[in-house]
């Protein structure tokens, strides 16, 4: 592909095949000589554009989001090595960082990253990696990367960002930075719920190159079909998540509104903390809402949903819902399904 093409244009073409309409699934073990788990063409094809889509310098495929998290981490520490994150992002990313890094030997520290003073003491001593998700799951907090950058490279340290809730299209951290930004591809990238995925890319093409050494020992391999599926649902990346932000954005005018709702958090609204961080560095706000409801617990809310699924997961064309069953908090993925409709759904739940 030429540099000159825009986003939107690499989304459908770069990575792929010159010859045919779809880059073809190789559903073989070995191609030229190759073993499956060093390389493969269709997901090759899938790091390519990925490559590109974020700036970087190397991409490398990977079983599911957590096997990508595992991956990046464990190619960037070493004996004694010390891991800052944010406080909160997804479950099994957090169990990683407090439970098996340390029972490993290695040093965590969870902070809340939104307050400089806080990173600035985590940072006074040695550290290997910083990680965290611009906007966070589940909460949403929305994080100063650019600046947490900075502070994390004045120190020595990596970074590591998990931009799925985001996609490259609304935010793409190397062009701040960043040395590596994952993604679970089973979310947004793929965006139609039917296949599990993960991708890491490096903005230094060496340090890729570990990353790729790390995949061949720990495993942890995109199956053909899979990075089949993510290649297709990347070309309309930029529809879906345009019609994500449109659709996101009223459902949390409407749920701000609501009576039975105590709060809403959506990078959108100005009431959200953070939202000017979002609305001078992101391109969109995105399709992930959290709110809070008023005098019953999530459980009641579920149970009543029709459109919209009591599923985990999110990024997919349908609206998914989710929660702690004895909290009162919602987090809530907005699919592409007609506005109205959504919420409808919604106001007939809430009761």
């Amino acid at each position: 592909m030429n540099d000159e093409h825009g986003f939107i244009t690499r989304t459908i073409h770069e990575g792929e095949a010159g010859n045919s309409s779809a880059t073809p699934i190789y559903q073989s073990t070995t191609v030229d000589g190759a073993y499956l788990r060093g390389s493969n063409p269709t997901f090759t094809a899938f790091e390519e554009k990925m490559c590109a889509l974020e700036g970087g310098g190397r991409s490398i495929a990977t079983a599911c989001g957590m096997a990508s998290v595992t991956q990046a981490v464990m190619t960037l520490i070493r004996a004694g090595s010390r891991i800052v994150c944010h406080q909160t992002g997804y479950v099994w990313t957090r169990h990683f960082m407090s439970e098996e890094l340390p029972r490993l030997g290695f040093d965590t520290e969870l902070i809340d990253m939104r307050d400089p003073k806080q990173l600035d003491a985590a940072l006074e001593k040695p550290t290997d990696v910083v990680y965290f998700e611009p906007l966070s799951n589940p909460t949403l907090d929305i994080i100063d990367a650019p600046g947490v950058i900075q502070k994390a490279h004045q120190a020595g340290a990596k970074v590591v960002i998990d931009n799925t809730f985001l996609s490259p299209y609304l935010f793409r951290p190397m062009d701040h930075g960043a040395d590596v930004v994952l993604h679970s591809a089973t979310k947004y990238l793929c965006g139609h719920g039917d296949a599990l995925a993960g991708i890491i890319t490096t903005r230094d093409p060496d340090l890729g190159e570990q990353v790729l050494r790390s995949r061949n020992t720990y495993g942890g391999i995109l199956s053909p079909m899979n990075a089949f599926l993510l290649l297709r649902g990347i070309k309309t990346l930029s529809i879906r998540m345009d019609r994500h932000n449109l659709n996101a954005r009223a459902v949390a005018d409407f749920l701000e509104s609501h009576p039975r709702v105590k709060r809403t958090y959506y990078p959108g609204l100005p009431s959200t903390p953070g939202h000017e961080i979002a609305r001078s560095q992101w391109n969109g706000y995105g399709g992930m809402v959290s709110f809070e409801i008023a005098e019953e617990t999530v459980v009641g809310f579920l149970d009543r949903v029709r459109l919209c699924k009591p599923w985990v997961s999110l990024g997919d064309v349908g609206s998914l819902v989710t929660g702690d069953p004895e909290g009162q908090r919602v987090r809530m993925s907005v699919g592409l399904e007609d506005t109205d409709d959504i919420i409808k759904d919604l106001e007939q739940a809430l009761g």
